[in-house]
């Protein structure tokens, strides 16, 4: 019987000494868990927080900008740009020629700038063209291509926003040097290319306010084929030494009609009171602005203008 109590009592302490030992191997390898979890969890201080990239400032881009760094005052190309962040919000790409009174016009331009570059399909320079413009903001230029450019059938000028534009920009303080003499003067055969080329430089500023000046450019160049600096130096039509008969307008667009007919008035010098229209005929080397409408006395008519004038108001749907 002692002998038994002695074994119970050895089996017992054995039996002990075995829990207590996976006790503490169990405490030990979670107190490891917890002590790697927590090194995974919680970094050091040591480790550097991630910050997220700023987007690129191109604030300095914002404004106008030409080929030689200045407003256009004869012929050039002039960008004028607005950007928010890494977004242009709206610019237009206008160029012109003083010599042939052309001028193109893409407006409206948007998109997102990536890495200095943005690009903008456009389907309408004024000429009916097509193409894409690649605009690179790089070393405070701007430099533009025009890539996959698709000529208009009905553009038999060939003129349009295509190419490459090298831009600066315009410095605020920059100023023009405005001709002293502002004076308007009437066309006459004698004058020389230098005194029309001046004479159209002082009306230049009337093709950007009259909706009239693109149609009556296309149908001079176009149907009359006249692409020189004489399209603006004689009216539409001889209403004034010719009589017309309605056939002889078949083929002209309502527009042109609209302006003939007025024409006959502006060959007198009537200031008309359609700004639109009166703007048009300012950029007309041939017309002086002398008389007020109120003013005006349609006695000055000739019977060849007379008896135009009411044709054309008959044809006029414009």
């Amino acid at each position: 019987m002692k002998r038994k109590l002695i074994l119970l009592i050895i089996a017992s302490t054995l039996l002990l000494s075995a829990c207590n030992q996976s006790s503490g191997e169990t405490n030990s390898q979670e107190l490891q868990e917890n002590t790697v979890n927590s090194a995974t969890s919680s970094p050091t201080n040591d480790e550097a927080p991630s910050s997220n990239s700023s987007t690129e400032d191109y604030s300095d881009y914002v404004g106008l900008w030409s080929t030689d760094g200045s407003r256009i005052t004869d012929s050039g190309t002039e960008f004028n740009i607005e950007i928010e962040g890494d977004k242009i919000t709206n610019a237009s790409l206008y160029t012109q020629t003083s010599s042939f009174d052309r001028f193109a016009e893409v407006d409206n331009i948007t998109g997102t700038i990536i890495d200095g570059t943005c690009t903008y399909e456009f389907t309408d320079d004024g000429w009916d063209n097509s193409g894409t413009l690649l605009i690179q903001l790089k070393d405070n230029t701007i430099t533009i291509d025009v890539e996959d450019f698709v000529l208009s059938e009905d553009n038999v000028i060939g003129y349009g926003i295509n190419g490459h534009y090298d831009l600066i920009k315009v410095q605020d303080d920059d100023s023009q040097t405005a001709t002293s003499d502002t004076t308007l003067n009437k066309y006459n055969d004698d004058w020389t290319e230098e005194q029309i080329l001046a004479e159209i430089d002082k009306r230049s500023q009337y093709k950007d306010e009259t909706s009239y000046y693109p149609d009556f450019l296309k149908y001079k160049e176009v149907v009359c084929e006249c692409t020189d600096i004489s399209v603006d130096c004689y009216p539409l039509f001889n209403t004034d030494t010719q009589y017309y008969q309605a056939t002889d307008f078949e083929n002209v667009p309502p527009v042109i009609i609209h302006l003939a007919k007025n024409e006959i008035y502006a060959r007198h010098g009537y200031i008309f009171t359609d700004e639109d229209l009166n703007n048009f005929y300012l950029t007309q080397l041939w017309y002086l602005p002398e008389v007020q409408a109120s003013d005006f006395d349609d006695s000055v008519f000739n019977e060849y203008e007379k008896y135009n004038l009411e044709l054309l108001s008959k044809l006029d749907t414009y």
